[in-house]
């Protein structure tokens, strides 16, 4: 953070389906790569367990797996400034969430559940997840007490304007965005981990979505896309990554790519 301005990054790692190990070394390799300067990064939907695994989804040890993955990326990242956010499915009481857990110094700031659960097309998410409501859960997850609730805003203490909101994927192409509501609250910069789909003409689409949506609210919108690793039994994932600041596209991936993407966000611009 300097003179106002920080740096973000959207990364998409090459993941295997299902291999909670194998998923957290490739994230744990982009976050160590980052630019030492980033101060927010953002990974794909579900990226520590992969978005495809089915009903694996169900198994206890898939989700004991993604738990201790995220402890792991805790411990390996306690001396890095770098606010880190990965996908995860967590188990709360009978339900399954689909959340992003928000990583920072080796602690875990809260876990953000998915609140639009898609259900048409190619699309089976009811079957696996529940959508978030607006209790907040106080749990122990990664060793760790921590919030899981969906309205949570994430505030720097050194620069209060830069105030983070978390949405994932179907948040976004929803009626009601949760960003909406973050953004009336105070969020200058909103994430969106996403495993969004290819089809005949949505790359344009979820890119004017992305641009359209950092003008409405004022604000930074990151998109972290799935890509290389996820099963193509039914579905394509191109890794299509974005930041847009304020209406206007500031990065954006090649798609069919892995990797990671950059900008500056001047928060006095969003604020």
């Amino acid at each position: 953070m300097k003179d106002g301005f920080i740096r973000v990054a959207a990364a998409t790692p090459k993941i295997k389906v299902a291999d909670c190990v194998h998923n957290m070394q490739e994230i744990l390799g982009i976050i160590k790569s980052a630019p030492e300067d980033t101060s927010l990064l953002v990974f794909p939907e579900l990226c520590i367990t992969g978005y495809t695994c089915g009903d694996l989804l169900f198994q206890p040890a898939l989700l004991r797996a993604a738990e201790d993955a995220v402890a792991g990326i805790l411990e390996q990242t306690t001396d890095i400034d770098t606010v880190v956010l990965v996908g995860l499915p967590v188990a709360v009481r009978s339900s399954i969430f689909n959340c992003a857990a928000v990583c920072q110094h080796g602690k875990l700031l809260g876990l953000v559940p998915k609140s639009y659960i898609p259900n048409y097309s190619e699309f089976y998410e009811m079957r696996y997840f529940a959508p978030a409501d607006d209790e907040d859960y106080h749990i122990c997850f990664a060793g760790q007490d921590t919030v899981l609730g969906r309205n949570q805003l994430f505030v720097c203490r050194s620069m209060p304007d830069f105030c983070l909101g978390v949405e994932i994927c179907e948040d976004l192409w929803a009626i009601h965005q949760p960003s909406q509501n973050l953004a009336e609250s105070g969020a200058t910069v909103i994430a969106n981990l996403s495993a969004s789909t290819e089809g005949i003409g949505k790359p344009g689409y979820r890119h004017q979505l992305v641009e359209m949506q950092s003008a409405r609210l004022v604000c930074a919108y990151l998109l972290a896309d799935a890509g290389e690793g996820e099963s193509t039994t039914d579905v394509v994932f191109s890794g299509h990554n974005m930041i847009a600041e304020n209406g206007v596209m500031l990065a954006e991936s090649k798609r069919y790519t892995n990797g990671i993407i950059t900008a500056e966000i001047d928060i006095a611009h969003v604020s």
